[in-house]
């Protein structure tokens, strides 16, 4: 089964390090361009032409390795189920339920999240951090030695992407929430309600995945400080 893990990790790896690469590629090849059109109501309109000139949208470069790549993360929960990783089963059915319903629910059905600069900030965040992560578990499992450097980046990045990833989670959805402005809003249908739901939750179940990984920061980096400092003695 440890053949399994190993392969599953360097496999999604390296399919976030695609994702990376064809992100950053973007970003470096042109400069963004005002999307005035892309959302469906005035908030939205209006973050998107404070952000739209800065960064381009990405979705035509890397969508087609991200729909496969973050699909086979449902496996994670399996994972969980059935006793093969010691992740909590919450956290990761959170993080997976939530980036499969962005893929497919929404980035998916909605051709107008595809110029949105956060469809871009949401990406880069999401590869970053499951680069460092799946690279860390794969060493691990293989039982080689885990640079120091990785297992820092691995247990500290998370203070800005799982925010900026989280942030423009919310902020995809959103565009594709229609105007609630002078009472707009009873015109919405069930969907609409529940993407509106969604986008509050993301306070709530971002401190969640914020909160555990401050602790399994606190278990990882302080126990290996305290081995450090105990072989130096």
């Amino acid at each position: 089964m440890s053949v399994y893990l190993i392969g599953f990790n360097a496999v999604s790896a390296i399919g976030w390090a695609v994702v990376l690469w064809l992100t950053l590629s973007v970003l470096a090849s042109q400069s963004g361009t005002p999307i005035w059109d892309s959302a469906t109501n005035d908030l939205s309109r209006t973050l998107l032409s404070l952000v739209a000139p800065w960064i381009p949208p990405s979705y035509s470069a890397s969508w087609w390795v991200v729909a496969p790549v973050q699909s086979l993360a449902a496996l994670e929960v399996f994972h969980v189920l059935f006793g093969l990783v010691r992740s909590p089963l919450l956290t990761t059915l959170l993080q997976v339920t939530s980036r499969l319903i962005l893929v497919w629910l929404i980035v998916a059905r909605f051709p107008s999240t595809h110029l949105n600069p956060f469809y871009t900030t949401m990406v880069l965040a999401w590869s970053l951090t499951e680069v460092l992560r799946y690279t860390y578990y794969t060493l691990s499992l293989m039982g080689a030695r885990v640079p120091h450097a990785l297992t820092w980046l691995r247990y500290t990045t998370f203070y800005v992407l799982y925010p900026l990833g989280a942030g423009s989670e919310a902020l995809v959805v959103l565009s594709t929430i229609p105007e609630w402005k002078h009472g707009q809003y009873v015109k919405w249908g069930l969907e609409d309600w529940l993407k509106a739901g969604q986008v509050l939750l993301w306070i709530p179940g971002l401190w969640v995945m914020y909160t555990h990984m401050m602790q399994t920061r606190r278990k990882v980096l302080g126990r290996g400080s305290r081995q450090s400092r105990s072989k130096s003695k």
